[in-house]
């Protein structure tokens, strides 16, 4: 994943989203198992997630581990551009993959990109968009109940703009108050959050929509 400015916000964006479909796959936290004896190794992610595993080789384009949780001990690649830092459990040592190049898209230094990431993960934990959740369902059963074909528009709708809504920081949710003074921080932390209050207001406006639909077609309608 590239770390890039506002400036390309919204293709950062759509590389996110994928990014995310391959991190959710590989999102294990804890308890991965791995063979007897074998002190886990901390893999870190460029989307923030934290795989604890076994590295086995870092040759090439890409690093091999071991899958989370496979009792087989079956392997997986991850492409080196997506890693940030992998922590060696044996020895303790750092190796910070991460390399800042504007040339290919890495607009943040090594230590923006470390606070882009804490960004990311208290937005992961800690932002929850309950507000969203409620309005988008209320306009999604508002549509449903009317009854018009284009019911799922208005919900649609809401949820486009949500991605694109002011962020505001739920500051019991960070972990360092001295990061919110970090424009790499606060772009981390808004880009997670705008795509958690996207997908919630998607959700919930659909579970909306039918809600209301039910109604048109079983209390109002027969009225």
């Amino acid at each position: 994943m590239k770390m890039k400015r506002p400036k390309q916000k919204f293709k950062t964006y759509c590389t996110f989203l994928f990014l995310f479909s391959i991190s959710f796959f590989t999102s294990a936290q804890t308890g991965s198992s791995l063979p007897e004896g074998t002190v886990p190794d901390t893999v870190l992610l460029n989307t923030g997630k934290v795989i604890i595993t076994h590295v086995t080789d870092t040759i090439g384009f890409s690093v091999q581990l071991v899958k989370p949780h496979s009792h087989k001990h079956k392997k997986l690649e991850i492409d080196k551009d997506n890693i940030f830092q992998i922590t060696f459990g044996n020895s303790g040592k750092r190796v910070v993959l991460y390399i800042y190049d504007t040339l290919i898209g890495n607009d943040f230094t090594v230590d923006e990109a470390r606070r882009f990431i804490a960004g990311e993960q208290d937005a992961e934990h800690g932002y929850h968009a309950f507000g969203t959740s409620a309005a988008a369902f209320a306009v999604g059963a508002g549509s449903g109940i009317v009854g018009s074909f284009f019911a799922l528009a208005p919900p649609f709708a809401f949820g486009g703009f949500m991605s694109y809504k002011y962020v505001k920081i739920r500051h019991r949710s960070v972990k360092n108050k001295e990061n919110v003074h970090h424009d790499g921080y606060l772009y981390g932390y808004a880009m997670v959050a705008r795509r958690k209050r996207t997908l919630r207001a998607l959700l919930w406006g659909g579970i909306g929509v039918v809600v209301g639909t039910t109604l048109h077609y079983t209390v109002f309608h027969t009225q």
